[in-house]
């Protein structure tokens, strides 16, 4: 166990849940990110009970008193002087940050990976105190997929409430941008995605259309969207698949002067693009990566407050326990929902 040195903090993991990123990491995929230093425990997503406090941590980021106990969730220490922190106000681009989940476990504090018993939570980290009424399996998958999406769409910017949004990827961040986009009155709300269990999901959640990417064709998919958005196209695309022919694709949904927002993109291949996209047609792309604990908070609350409109469970998985992580990550591969790994199952 790491010594707590002033303003850490020590948990113990109450439950963590898969991502994608980490079937990537566990895959060598990851190898190109600078954030990424072997060796590591893996695991980005968790929330824990205090164990220990240093001495000058207590309070959470909103002044609420913090005690041994406590259910938690941290953000990543940014450095907070770096130009990234400091000047352009963009911490999650921090160039000194060291990403919970990413490593390196051979430098102090080592132990800062969700699927362990343990977590060191850096001097730096801001943290926030889990609401009690969220069951701690799914506030462990709103510390990455739905923080993440708060902090996309407010990236984007301003969405009208005559816009048309296209989402691509029914996954646990599509179907979260999905919720989100009901949460904040997007009325036409598009998804295009797969398998049908998860498209039926983001009907119920209000979608106004689903299309199936394993029975259409990029063709009939643009059609579908043209025909819903009287010829024009969608006034926002957001990206949530990851996968690379996405993004291509995403360009020819969107209409002139609409806007491209990047969530997912995981895939280390490239994707075929025309640079005429982006003058000739006056197309604007933007993308967000992390969050910082303002979007943990964010998450947090909207989860409290539509627990009543959205079955939120249904995007989490089977349990698994630490001795059966690589099965997790294979049911992530194989594309079942969000696993939960319980490092102390009750």
């Amino acid at each position: 166990m790491p010594a707590l040195v002033e303003s850490a903090v020590l948990v113990r993991i109450e439950a963590a849940t898969g991502c994608g990123t980490d079937v990537h990491i566990a895959a060598g995929h990851m190898r190109h990110a600078t954030t990424c230093r072997v060796p590591l425990v893996l695991g980005h997503e968790m929330v824990g009970r205090v164990v220990a406090l240093g001495s000058n941590r207590t309070t959470d980021a909103l002044n609420r008193p913090v005690s041994e106990g406590d259910l938690i969730a941290w953000a990543s220490p940014w450095c907070g002087s770096c130009y990234w922190c400091a000047i352009a106000k963009q911490p999650t681009l921090c160039i000194n940050a060291n990403v919970y989940g990413f490593g390196p476990t051979d430098q102090f504090p080592g132990l800062t990976g969700g699927f362990a018993e343990y977590c060191y939570v850096h001097p730096r980290s801001q943290l926030v105190k889990v609401p009690e009424l969220l069951e701690p399996a799914l506030a462990s998958s709103a510390t990455c997929a739905f923080r993440t999406v708060v902090h996309a769409f407010e990236t984007a910017g301003r969405v009208a409430p005559t816009d048309t949004l296209v989402i691509q990827g029914s996954g646990a961040v599509g179907l979260y941008a999905t919720a989100y986009a009901k949460m904040v009155g997007i009325p036409q709300v598009i998804v295009i995605g797969a398998p049908t269990e998860r498209l039926n999901l983001a009907t119920q959640w209000g979608a106004s259309q689903v299309l199936d990417i394993q029975t259409t064709t990029p063709e009939e998919r643009l059609e579908a969207v043209i025909a819903a958005t009287d010829g024009r196209g969608a006034d926002l695309v957001a990206e949530c698949s990851g996968v690379a022919p996405a993004f291509t694709e995403s360009l020819n949904l969107v209409r002139r002067g609409g806007r491209v927002l990047v969530v997912g993109a995981a895939d280390p291949r490239p994707s075929e693009i025309h640079a005429t996209s982006f003058n000739m047609r006056q197309i604007s792309v933007s993308g967000s990566i992390s969050a910082e604990i303002s979007h943990f908070w964010r998450a947090f609350n909207l989860l409290e407050q539509h627990q009543t409109n959205f079955d939120f469970s249904a995007l989490l998985g089977n349990h698994y326990t630490l001795d059966t992580v690589d099965d997790a990550l294979t049911s992530i591969a194989e594309g079942a929902m969000k696993p939960v790994i319980e490092p102390t199952p009750s």
